[in-house]
């Protein structure tokens, strides 16, 4: 992997490797919502208690604690030597990316990648290298998803008595929305 990242400039390889590390860039999606509403229009009435939910456990028990614990290095986890690298390389001259990749034996593996995306990114001659630092750096771009079908999907219910969680409408007609995303 290392040998693909600094010798060939492969930027699929660094993203790989990066996606591996870091995991990937967030990205934000924006989903438009559709609301399902029931309406009871024979229902004079609604349920007065919510239906009965049996519980098979006490759920204001505290979960029994082990003596078992478990210490992380967080200065050595991977991902965060990753984006301390990015934020240190970053900062310095384009010579020193270069100069990490030449030496690359007396360096960290973070070190070797993350110069070497700097160095192919500062070229300016591959768009992925820089997107990859931008999605990484200020987050990717928001995807929106625009969910097909109407705003507002509405089915009837010719029940006597509400649920519930109806609510009643001006006309007094008793109604459930319900958000639906697909």
């Amino acid at each position: 992997m290392l040998r693909i990242c600094c010798e060939e400039e492969n930027v699929k390889a660094i993203e790989m490797a990066f996606e591996r590390i870091l995991g990937k860039p967030e990205k934000v999606v924006i989903i438009k919502r559709t609301l399902v509403r029931t309406v009871f229009p024979d229902a004079q009435t609604k349920r007065i208690k919510p239906p009965a939910v049996e519980q098979d456990h006490d759920e204001s028990q505290l979960a029994a604690v082990t003596d078992n614990k478990v210490v992380v290095d967080a200065g050595n986890a991977p991902g965060l030597m990753l984006r301390r690298m990015m934020d240190e390389i970053g900062v310095k001259e384009r010579e020193y990316s270069y100069k990490v990749i030449d030496d690359k034996d007396q360096y960290t593996v973070a070190e070797v990648m993350t110069a070497n995306l700097y160095a192919i990114a500062m070229r300016g001659s591959n768009l992925s290298a820089i997107k990859l630092l931008f999605d990484y750096l200020d987050g990717a771009v928001a995807d929106v998803v625009r969910l097909e079908g109407e705003d507002t999907v509405l089915l009837e219910n010719w029940a006597d008595v509400a649920p519930y969680e109806a609510i009643q409408d001006e006309d007094g007609t008793f109604y459930v929305e319900i958000e639906s995303v697909k």
